[in-house]
């Protein structure tokens, strides 16, 4: 490829970046969590202020500002546990931090350290990975700016009294309903089942919204999940929804915006806990008419429907049958009975050279390292910044830095810009000397109160905010002249972020040339999944279901590291080394799904009596284990897909045995319809297996 075409590619990417890095996201975080952090920020610069203490003002500022950061973003956990765990840790750090800075220029080894615990932190999702950075900078801040061991443990102090006042905002009512993030991600669920329902045919289901459920229940402790048990059997009622909304997606005859009401009415209500945003939409004319659907895709769906609706009543309060929810051990079946040693075993994984986060992971420890390096090296800015520390650069660095191209580049441009625009904001409305220190205390609060407001908007606007914040409150403690605490904050984000950038390309993960390998590992996760499901049909029950569910699990994690890398496409410079053009990306998007329904076809027809068993079918998973088995391979080496062969091993198998009763027009008699659709579920998985082959080798399904 021409050096002219290549630019171009570059050129065009950053133009990309860019461009997304200026938009603002029409995002707000809860604002009950909103109204609890800002009383904590509040409350301790008023506490400051009254005790005309500006340096206790300023570290309480600082710590309740970082800890209400944490209650903000979207948690699985109570808040009070949140907001507990990020104080402790926090201060814990911070107090870690005034005994790091005696070690001078070798607090680098622990900061790297640190730096790639929080990286790896990132495998329990962005949030916790976040989370885990925050924890990081706040042994920066007092390793970098502690003057001696006393008084560093002073600002330590007021830092752990600023995070405690966030632990006892939480206190604050309203109290809501006991598992909000666990209810809240059900309620996401629910919400994508009923979009599938109403889409029909065309419209594809994303499995994101199932693991987002299924951690957030699988985080709760063992003694928690009893009291919890309708919402895990919520759960598995999506999961009983999702197969026959699969089973049923070509049929014309079900109503699909009456099923898509009842589904969003159990959103709504979950979300909400009030049981009229159940009644209301159940005694709509459409969802009366949906009662006097009958037919076989009715005998299919509609018992789901009424077991998660069930379900629902009884999370109200409101159940309509007599007795209590009947709990059984299958509604916790796939989730991991220790969630602990689940947690360290997810962390272990991206130990390995190869992990989706192992490179990440990396590029975070060497970028922080990097960024306080250069940080402390360029000093003051020639006289000009904050001298002595480089902690602005380095929490940059750690925080622009995403496991891929496009997120790295947006945020960096993002952060870059905000700072630069809100350190010039702030010096231009502190150069008339009418500030008095009441008055800087008063807007440096305000400012914080703002970026509280726009987290979640973007990060140009976020860092607007947070840098004329910052300004404020230098200004206000007295530690440098405000010109210097614009310039200084503004130059060494700016720095940070480019440094962050410039890891990324040295230490790059593009997903163009990754495709296939991930394509691969989906792949192979189907393999297993189909094998254990078509071993089912032997006999009733010989399927697993804690097995199964995490065959399943890794089946969708797969997927969505596949849907991800494909997402993320449009954002990088090297389309050239794709092996797939966009249209066949499509393609194989479509086939993925295509396999995905055709695994919940034959999960759904799994014999429930030994009279359904077809144990020939157990000769037809060998074959597709088989297939599976060499197309991963070839994915992975990329070569061309070998086809054919699974259907010619169909046709081998379904040539005898019961398949052969099932596939002889004249021998149905005295067969279950549950076992003559056995014979379809094979047939289907058949279909699916070589959509996929021809969308892989490029051809049209």
């Amino acid at each position: 490829m021409h050096t002219g075409s290549t630019g171009r590619m570059w050129w065009s990417s950053v133009v990309r970046t860019l461009t997304a890095a200026t938009r603002v996201e029409r995002r707000r975080s809860e604002p009950q969590a909103l109204m609890r952090a800002a009383v904590a920020l509040v409350a301790g610069s008023v506490i400051g202020w009254a005790m005309d203490d500006r340096t206790a003002w300023a570290m309480m500022m600082v710590g309740a500002f970082i800890c209400g950061i944490c209650t903000l973003l979207p948690a699985t956990r109570s808040r009070f546990s949140v907001s507990a765990i990020c104080g402790a840790v926090f201060s814990a750090a911070v107090f870690a931090g005034v005994y790091l800075h005696e070690l001078g220029w070798w607090f680098l080894l622990f900061l790297f350290i640190g730096s790639y615990v929080a990286g790896l932190w990132r495998a329990f999702g962005i949030v916790p990975g976040i989370r885990a950075c925050l924890m990081v900078i706040g042994a920066m801040i007092t390793a970098d700016l502690s003057p001696g061991v006393d008084q560093g443990l002073v600002m330590a102090r007021w830092i752990a009294v600023g995070a405690a006042l966030v632990v006892a905002a939480q206190f604050l009512p309203p109290y809501g309903m006991r598992h909000h993030g666990q209810r809240r991600s059900l309620a996401a669920l629910y919400g994508a089942l009923a979009g599938y329902a109403a889409e029909g045919p065309a419209g594809r289901l994303p499995s994101t919204p199932f693991t987002l459920a299924r951690t957030a229940l699988g985080v709760l402790p063992s003694a928690a999940r009893r009291p919890a048990g309708p919402l895990f059997a919520l759960y598995g009622a999506a999961e009983e929804v999702r197969r026959a909304l699969k089973a049923t997606a070509h049929s014309g005859d079900v109503p699909r915006a009456a099923v898509a009401s009842v589904l969003t009415a159990v959103a709504t209500a979950v979300r909400s806990g009030r049981a009229a945003d159940l009644d209301t939409v159940l005694d709509s004319p459409a969802v009366r008419d949906l009662r006097q659907w009958r037919g076989a895709e009715a005998e299919l769906l509609l018992p789901r429907l009424t077991e998660a609706l069930d379900i629902t009543r009884y999370t109200l309060r409101r159940a309509d049958r007599p007795g209590d929810f009947d709990l059984h051990d299958h509604h916790f079946a796939g989730f991991p009975a220790d969630a602990a040693r689940f947690g360290l075993q997810r962390v272990a994984a991206e130990l390995r050279p190869g992990a989706p986060l192992f490179m990440n992971t990396v590029r975070i420890a060497v970028g922080a390292t990097a960024g306080e390096a250069v940080g402390r090296w360029t000093g003051s800015f020639g006289g000009h910044g904050l001298p002595s520390h480089g902690f602005w650069a380095a929490l940059t660095t750690m925080l622009v830095l995403f496991p891929d191209y496009g997120h790295t580049l947006t945020r960096g441009w993002g952060r870059s810009a905000g700072s630069v625009i809100g350190g010039v904001v702030a010096w231009a409305l502190l150069l008339p000397d009418i500030w008095s220190h009441g008055a800087l205390v008063v807007a440096a609060t305000v400012l914080a109160l703002l970026s509280f407001c726009t987290l979640l908007m973007g990060q140009w606007v976020l860092n607007l905010f947070i840098t004329a914040w910052i300004v404020f409150l230098v200004g206000g403690i007295g530690l440098a002249p405000t010109t210097e605490a614009a310039w200084g904050r503004a130059a060494d984000t700016v720095v940070g972020a480019l440094l962050g950038m410039v890891i990324f390309l040295i230490l790059p993960t593009y997903h163009h040339n990754r495709l296939p390998e991930l394509l691969a590992r989906w792949v192979e996760a189907q393999r297993d999944l189909f094998g254990a499901l078509l071993d089912g049909y032997a006999r009733a029950g010989a399927v697993d279901p804690a097995a199964l569910g995490t065959l399943r699990l890794g089946a969708r994690q797969t997927r969505e590291r596949l849907e991800a890398a494909i997402g993320s496409l449009a954002h990088e410079p090297r389309g050239h080394r794709a092996r797939w053009n966009a249209t066949e990306l499509a393609a194989i998007q479509a086939a993925v799904f295509d396999v995905a329904r055709a695994a919940a076809l034959v999960h759904g027809n799994l014999p429930r009596t030994h009279a359904d068993a077809v144990p020939e079918t157990a000769l037809f998973a060998a074959e597709v284990r088989d297939h599976l088995d060499r197309l991963a391979e070839d994915l992975a080496l990329d070569a061309p897909p070998r086809t054919g062969d699974l259907r010619s091993a169909f046709d081998h198998v379904a040539g005898s045995g019961r398949l052969a009763q099932l596939s002889d027009p004249t021998a149905h008699d005295g067969i279950s319809h549950a076992r003559s659709r056995a014979l379809t579920a094979c047939l289907r998985t058949v279909t699916s297996v070589e959509h996929l082959e021809r969308a892989a080798l490029g051809r049209a399904a």
